[in-house]
């Protein structure tokens, strides 16, 4: 039987998973991101690997193929981490490194969010038409696939935490992404230690100013996915990223408020493609397999 080694590698959690060839998951591993030393990060994501085999009983020889999706700019083809913004790689030869420990076996590296996208988009069943993901936790990014094909632009296609909010001038990410409604937080509540799960929870309790953190959030998010809908019109639009993943509330306060932007009787229900994800913090490792398998 061949077997398939995925990985998602985050700035904050680095996780491994063994699947066989029928799909099913075998066994899987989370550590903690090395953050400091480029070298060893590499090392615990080769360390993860050995100990998810060796747990199993499955020798290296038996991998048939590795997919890796990490954040920041990466050079598909070369398999180059270029540059990542939470992790200590630069221009680190991810894919020649793991293929001088896996001389046999076929190695894909790609950006974690091409990886989570082609996971929803093979598990939705969506073969034709344009498909988007976009996720939201400490950042804020999307991807499209237009009928089985990416659309990578000249590399940053998809980079919608740089877009312009109405509020002078900020960032989408630093307005909308969890970091960015902590601080919100820290503002409203005057507490240096408030984390996002505690604004949430404020929020669902009925709490005002919470309701005012979270109202904006979901304004600034309704009008950037109205203009996707309006430029790419996708077939579906998936919100996942650990902060649609835990609150599936804020997938459906969003939907509403993105119908009460399309006014005109050609959009009607047009907010109707826009779902939740399928496989929620498993889709970087599930798009990584359904890559290897293509």
């Amino acid at each position: 039987m061949n077997y398939f080694l995925t990985a998602d590698i985050g700035g904050t959690k680095l996780s491994t998973a063994l699947f066989d060839e029928t799909s099913a998951l075998i066994g899987n591993h989370e550590i903690r991101s090395e953050k400091e030393d480029g070298e060893k990060l590499f090392y615990s994501l080769l360390e993860s690997f050995e100990k998810i085999c060796s747990d199993n009983k499955i020798s290296f020889k038996e991998i048939k193929a590795i997919a890796v999706g990490l954040p920041g700019i990466v050079e598909e083809d070369s398999g180059i981490a270029i540059y990542q913004n939470n992790l200590p790689w630069r221009n680190f030869p991810v894919k020649e490194k793991l293929i001088e420990e896996f001389p046999d076996t076929t190695v894909l590296i790609d950006n974690d969010v091409y990886m989570a996208t082609w996971g929803e988009y093979v598990g939705h069943g969506s073969a034709t038409g344009t498909f988007v993901y976009l996720t939201l936790s400490t950042g804020i990014s999307c991807c499209t696939i237009n009928e089985g094909q990416f659309i990578r632009g000249n590399g940053m296609a998809g980079e919608i935490g740089f877009a312009l909010t109405d509020s002078d001038g900020q960032t989408l990410e630093k307005y909308v992404s969890g970091s960015g409604t902590e601080q919100k937080g820290v503002v409203t509540f005057n507490d240096p230690n408030i984390t996002f799960k505690e604004i949430m929870n404020l929020y669902y309790e009925g709490d005002e100013r919470a309701i005012s953190i979270v109202s904006e959030v979901i304004s600034a998010l309704a009008k950037e996915i109205h203009h996707i809908l309006l430029f790419a019109d996708p077939t579906t639009l998936v919100l996942g990223g650990g902060i649609f993943n835990k609150h599936p509330l804020l997938v459906t306060a969003v939907r509403k408020e993105v119908a009460s932007h399309f006014t005109h009787p050609l959009f009607k229900g047009k907010e109707k493609c826009i779902k939740e994800s399928i496989f929620k913090d498993e889709a970087g490792l599930r798009g990584a397999l359904a890559r290897c398998m293509q």
